[in-house]
Parts: structure tokens; sequence; C-alpha cells
């Protein structure tokens, strides 16, 4: 990529962050992981530059922050930008953690809120061996990046359970999760979680028209709790 082509993907971004906007979004996330053209400046595996957008990590981290103050200049104040990192990649040591605290203190200072905290996309598949994969595996890293680049974070991987996710704010480790394959196996999932941990009417987060009939199958559920007298 030249100048002119660098310029281009940033103006890109920028028009795509407008469409969200005009589209109602209350959240814009830049996705700098998996492999896509940001990781691909960002890891030295893949940027074997020796302009201005390469080399050492200053350079390398170039392209992906003056895309994030175009970014961020384009988005409302007031509505937050996130940020998605490989916080690992290669066949370790050639992206590591250290590298992505560095990354997150620079995207704080132009405005970034939060680092959505992912792994892997340049060297092997996206489920990176190197990381193991257990619940919450992601965890360790929003922890680190949470304490060491002031900035929030949010925890992705394997995160099934509603005392799990809750616990895991309660310790402080990661400001949010966010759950993406267990949406598709339970996309009421946080009803189904607000239900368990209490404190709020579950029925109170789904759609109005939803929640109604479930409130008259409850009623009915408690006249007949066993559902014996609906099967005579």
């Amino acid at each position: 990529m030249d100048r002119d082509d660098i310029k281009r993907v940033v103006e890109s971004h920028v028009e795509a962050c407008r469409r969200s906007l005009d589209a109602g979004f209350d959240i814009c996330e830049i996705h700098g992981a998996h492999g896509y053209v940001i990781q691909q400046f960002l890891s030295p595996i893949t940027n074997q530059r020796n302009d201005g957008y390469g080399g050492d990590l200053a350079g390398r981290m170039r392209f992906c922050l003056e895309l994030i103050e175009a970014v961020r200049e384009a988005w409302p104040k007031d509505r937050p930008l996130f940020f998605r990192a490989s916080c690992v990649d290669g066949k370790g040591g050639a992206w590591e953690l250290d590298d992505t605290v560095a990354l997150a203190r620079e995207l704080k200072t132009r405005g970034t809120d939060v680092i959505d905290c992912s792994s892997g996309g340049i060297e092997g598949p996206l489920t990176l061996a190197v990381v193991p994969r257990v619940p919450g595996y992601h965890v360790p890293f929003a922890e680190r990046i949470r304490r060491e680049a002031g900035i929030a974070t949010m925890a992705v991987g394997l995160i099934t359970q509603a005392a799990q996710a809750e616990r895991y704010l309660a310790e402080q480790r990661c400001d949010l999760v966010a759950l993406a394959r267990e949406m598709m196996w339970d996309p009421n999932w946080p009803i189904h979680a607000a239900q368990q941990l209490g404190g709020v009417d579950p029925l109170d987060l789904a759609p109005k028209s939803y929640a109604w009939w479930l409130r008259r199958r409850d009623e009915v559920r408690k006249l007949y709790p066993t559902g014996k007298e609906a099967a005579e």
C-alpha cells in the first residue's frame, strides 16, 4: 500500500463510521485483530515495510493510530469507541501482550474507550494454539491491559455462564464481557442470566410483546405447577 492507498483505507473506515452513526448505532468498534489490515500493519510478520509505517513498534502502530484519530474525529464524543485487538499472535514472540499494552496506551490518548481483547489471526488459525482454550481464556489479557494501560477492557472467549461473567466483573478483571457463540446457542442469554442472578425482573429485558405473553404463561403455571390438569 502506498500513501494514497493508506489514505483511502482510512477514509473508508471514517465513511463506515458515519454510516453507522446514521443507522443509529451507539457504539463503534474498529476491528484491529484477526488478520485484517490494521493487524497486518501491527505485526512484524506481515509488516516488512521500510518507510514510516514499518520498522519498530512505533512505525508499525502509525497506520492504526492515524485511523483511530480520523474515526474518533467523526464519531460523537459522547459515544464510545471500541478497538478489537489480537493481544498475542504468531507462534509466540511476534506480537506479545507487552505490545498490546503499549498500543492500548496510545489508543487511550486518542480517545479510544474500550479495548476488546482477543487473539490470533496472522500466523496460524484464529484459534491460536499458544492460547489454551479454557473458560474465559482472554480474561487475563483484559485484566493486565486494564491495569497497566488504564483503559476499560472487554473480555471474550468461552464465557458461557451468568455467574462466570458476573465474577469477572465483580473481581474487576474486565469492564465488559461479550458473547458470540453462546448467543447463537441461546439468543435469550441475557434474560436467562438476569433470572439466575436476580436483582431485576428478567422479562423487563424482553420485547414488550414477548413479556406480556410470558407473564400470562407464568400466571397459568402458578395455578397448574405440575401441568397435570392440562394433560388431562
